[in-house]
């Protein structure tokens, strides 16, 4: 058994669950749409990337899966349809800092903190989730990144800012 399969323990899947309950509550609930739907400035993704770091890649990919597809099941799209790349994209929220931090669970540096929300933003919700609103919205890519843009650079500060202190103030076993 490698590592990462010891790691999926019954624990971790019940602290992946609430992690999970969290990103929904704070996606559907405290989140501030701009841009006519298309820009979402929300806390949902702290959730999904603190199971990644702190559980590892695959429970951090089961939480993000579970929190779309359960609050996609619970409150809808917000008016648009049921989209698999978003699915695909919260997995990757989960796995990107689970493989970052795989070997190293206990050093919560901030430049790995960095690194992460900055790899996630790039190739996540500014790659594949702008992408993805192109082909749902049918509009260019090119015209829904400079908003995309905007809005990842107000929420990447906070999301390093609320994970470095979360990690460097509770102690995890």
């Amino acid at each position: 058994m490698n590592n990462v399969e010891k790691r999926l323990t019954t624990s971790s899947m019940a602290i992946g669950g609430l992690l999970a309950g969290m990103s929904i509550i704070l996606t559907r609930f405290f989140a501030i749409y701009l841009v006519g739907g298309s820009v979402r400035l929300s806390f949902g993704e702290i959730p999904i990337l603190l199971s990644g770091i702190m559980l590892g890649p695959v429970t951090g990919g089961l939480t993000g899966a579970i929190a779309d597809l359960a609050g996609m099941m619970m409150f809808g799209g917000g008016g648009g349809p049921y989209f698999p790349g978003f699915t695909l994209s919260a997995m990757l929220v989960g796995v990107i800092p689970g493989l970052i931090f795989h070997k190293t669970k206990t050093d919560y540096s901030l430049w790995k903190i960095v690194l992460t929300i900055s790899i996630t933003s790039l190739l996540v919700s500014l790659g594949l989730g702008t992408l993805w609103l192109t082909i749902l919205l049918k509009k260019g890519f090119w015209l829904l990144l400079p908003s995309r843009i905007m809005a990842r650079s107000i929420m990447a500060p906070i999301e390093v800012a609320v994970i470095y202190l979360i990690l460097s103030r509770v102690k995890f076993r």
